[in-house]
């Protein structure tokens, strides 16, 4: 498998962004002594959620910042409890980026199957949307560095996923062709038909099982399914 290369996506895909995202804001919601003005972190929780998720869309776009990104999914969330403290949002925002890159949690079987594909010779390569100096943290902190050789945070490039040039600069630095390549990750728009649409082949992880695919696409659930589905998808 010396010419085949697999490039993953880290958040959501290998390392499990939701429950330790979770973790991180239990514990700041706690340093802050935020259950003073907000009786219960579920309901923080899920306005924050929302919130992190409209501006992940709109810095994917272009349209926000990378700084206002961090602070304003504070900012926003803070505002629907009726909360104005720029101190607070600031306090927030520094301690998050603090604690969450060194949460440990990997989706099932994420060890297990890179185990696995190191052992059958594939070359194993992280793309990724997320910022460079928190990616590296984690990979580092869930034990994943010894898997990877080519670790691409988009911002290097300039551009973001689903963006051919984040696909085509990472085959470049990896010395891959397009056909022995293979983008695996849980964002259909960003990973999957951002793969296809770079020339690679591409497998949906699709964990949720809740995403709605065509009948030709290359979909997974559970990350122990690809050492038997990659062969398939690069047969042609």
């Amino acid at each position: 498998m010396e010419d085949y290369h697999l490039f993953f996506d880290l958040d959501h895909t290998l390392w499990d962004f939701e429950k330790n995202s979770k973790t991180a804001l239990k514990q700041i919601f706690k340093e802050a002594d935020l259950h003073q003005k907000i009786e219960k972190f579920s309901t923080f929780h899920g306005v924050y959620q929302n919130a992190n998720k409209l501006l992940w869309q709109q810095y994917s776009k272009g349209t926000v910042s990378k700084e206002l990104l961090r602070t304003k999914r504070f900012t926003d969330t803070l505002k629907y409890f009726k909360i104005d403290d720029n101190g607070l949002v600031d306090q927030l925002s520094h301690r998050y980026i603090e604690v969450s890159p060194f949460q440990k949690n990997l989706f099932p079987g994420a060890i297990e199957t890179l185990n696995d594909l190191s052992k059958e010779g594939y070359n194993l390569h992280i793309i990724t949307n997320g910022f460079m100096e928190v990616q590296h943290i984690k990979i580092r902190e869930a034990g994943l560095t010894s898997f990877f050789d080519i670790v691409v945070c988009s911002e290097e490039v300039g551009v973001t996923k689903p963006d051919s040039r984040v696909f085509n600069y990472s085959m470049a630095k990896a010395n891959a062709k397009k056909e022995k390549s293979v983008m695996i990750g849980d964002n259909y728009e960003a990973d999957y038909l951002g793969g296809l649409n770079a020339g690679m082949k591409s497998i949906f992880f699709n964990h949720r099982g809740k995403h709605k695919v065509r009948k030709d696409d290359d979909v997974i659930e559970h990350l122990t399914e690809l050492p038997a589905k990659i062969p398939w998808v690069l047969r042609y």
